[in-house]
């Protein structure tokens, strides 16, 4: 019996340390607008209805950055927004026009906006969409969400072995 509740410990503390290490390296791969990207990969958290039917709240999706010679006129894609004056930082919209400036910058005009290349997520086409684990990464690697799911377990963690340390050496001793 003590086995397997070893065993069962021991696999919560792996997962714990797994869910630890990816919300960590989210936070820490945030770019200016507050999202995650992850080499090519760009996560994205959707937290409103604005996106529906196609996407839903609570979704997440990993938006893989095209180069922009694969990006075409009439491509739907996401993208910042460069004003950042509204709550909505990432919108989705249809290509109306590509222009090439200079050898390696292109703007794109996206419901008659002009965007520039390096405020372009990625095109729909490469979009991988997981139902309800957008809420779950949100609330991961939310402030709050931090704090009570990965430092205070660590913290207490750090606790209860300083505890049985301290409660071993006292046994040594007597």
């Amino acid at each position: 019996m003590k086995l397997l509740k070893k065993i069962f410990v021991n696999i919560i503390i792996a997962v714990w340390f797994a869910i630890a290490f990816f919300s960590t390296i989210c936070l820490l791969s945030y770019n200016d607008f507050g999202t995650t990207v992850l080499g090519k990969n760009t996560l994205l958290i959707i937290d409103n209805d604005e996106l529906e039917p196609r996407y839903k709240e609570g979704d997440l999706l990993v938006v893989k950055r095209a180069s922009d010679s694969k990006i075409n006129v009439e491509d739907e894609v996401f993208y910042f927004n460069s004003a950042m004056n509204t709550k909505t930082l990432v919108f989705l919209g249809k290509v109306q026009n590509k222009q090439n400036v200079g050898k390696s910058d292109v703007t794109y005009t996206i419901d008659n906006e002009k965007v520039s290349s390096e405020y372009v997520i990625g095109d729909v086409s490469n979009v991988k969409t997981y139902n309800k684990l957008g809420t779950v990464l949100g609330a991961l690697t939310s402030k709050w969400g931090f704090l009570f799911f990965i430092l205070f377990p660590m913290l207490f963690a750090i606790i209860y072995e300083v505890m049985m340390i301290i409660e071993q050496s006292k046994k040594e001793e007597k």
